[in-house]
C-alpha cells in the first residue's frame, strides 16, 4: 500500500521520500516514481530503531524542504497466528516496535518539518483495529493504537494547520494479505462478508491517501476512514 501510494503521489508531480528496509525494493519504486513525473529520495529505514527513523524524516525534509504529508504505513504482522498466551516476547516486540512505536516515532521527527499551515500527518490502521478478531491480538492493538493516535494528534496540532487523519484498510491485495489467501478460493468469503464482493486494490487505498492529503480534505482532521467494502458495517443474521 506504501508502494501504491507513492506512485498515486509521483502521478500528480510530487517530491516523494520513501523508506524501507529493502534497499533494491526502495531503488526500483525510486525509479518508477521518477518515471511518472515525481522526483524519488530513498532510504533504508527500519522503524524499529528511533534513530534510522529520525535520520530518514530529517534527511527528507533537508532534501525537499518542509514536508506537506507524512505517511506512517510500516506494518507487520506476527510470524504466526496464534492466541495472545501463546506468542513469544520476541514476536509481540516487533510486531509493536513496527506498526505503534514506528508510528509514534514517524509523526515524532515528522511535526517539527510539517507545512503550517497545511501539513498533514496520515496513519493506518485496519479491520482489525476497528473491531474484534481473534488471533492477532497484538496487531489489533497496534492499528487501534494508530487511530487513537491520529485522534489525539489532531487535537495536539489542529492550532498550527496540520490535519491528522487515519486510513483503515479491510482486506486489501498485497504481500500480508497473501498469507491468508494465497491457495484458497476466497470468492464465498467476499460474498458472505463485503457488500462489494471482492478484495481490495492497494490503489484503492492510495487515492484515499491522496485525497486525505489534499486540499479538498481541509476540514477533516481526526477521524478514521475506512476502506474495506463496507465489510465492517455488514451484520450477518443467522438463517436469513
Amino acid at each position: 500500500m506504501g508502494y501504491a501510494a507513492a506512485l498515486a503521489f509521483a502521478k500528480t508531480g510530487a517530491n516523494v521520500a520513501i523508506s524501507g528496509r529493502r534497499a533494491q525494493r526502495g531503488a526500483e519504486a525510486s525509479a518508477e516514481i521518477e518515471r511518472l513525473g515525481g522526483k524519488a529520495w530513498f532510504l533504508e529505514t527500519d522503524v524499529q530503531d528511533a534513530a534510522q527513523v529520525r535520520r530518514f524524516v530529517e534527511g527528507a525534509a533537508q532534501h525537499f524542504g518542509a514536508l506537506d504529508t507524512v505517511i506512517a504505513n510500516a506494518g507487520i504482522e506476527p510470524p504466526h497466528v496464534l492466541p495472545l498466551a501463546e506468542l513469544n516476547e520476541e514476536d509481540i516486540d516487533a510486531v509493536l516496535d513496527t506498526n505503534l512505536r514506528g508510528t509514534l516515532l514517524t509523526a515524532k521527527y515528522a511535526i517539527p518539518h510539517l507545512r503550517r499551515p497545511g501539513g498533514s500527518i496520515i496513519t493506518v490502521s485496519s479491520l482489525w483495529g476497528r473491531q474484534g478478531g481473534a488471533l492477532l491480538p497484538v496487531y489489533s492493538a497496534t492499528k487501534g493504537g494508530s487511530e487513537s493516535l491520529a485522534r489525539a494528534l489532531a487535537v495536539e496540532l489542529g492550532s498550527q494547520g496540520i490535519r491528522v487523519n487515519c486510513i483503515a484498510p479491510g482486506f486489501i491485495k498485497t504481500e500480508m494479505s497473501d498469507r491468508f489467501t494465497e491457495g484458497r478460493d476466497m470468492q464465498a468469503y467476499w460474498d458472505a462478508n463485503v457488500p462489494l464482493q471482492r478484495i481490495g486494490r492497494s490503489d484503492e487505498i492510495a487515492d484515499a491517501m491522496l485525497w486525505l492529503a489534499s486540499d479538498r480534505a481541509s476540514y477533516v482532521t481526526g477521524q478514521t476512514i475506512t476502506v474495506d467494502g463496507g465489510q465492517n458495517i455488514k451484520m450477518s443474521v443467522a438463517g436469513l
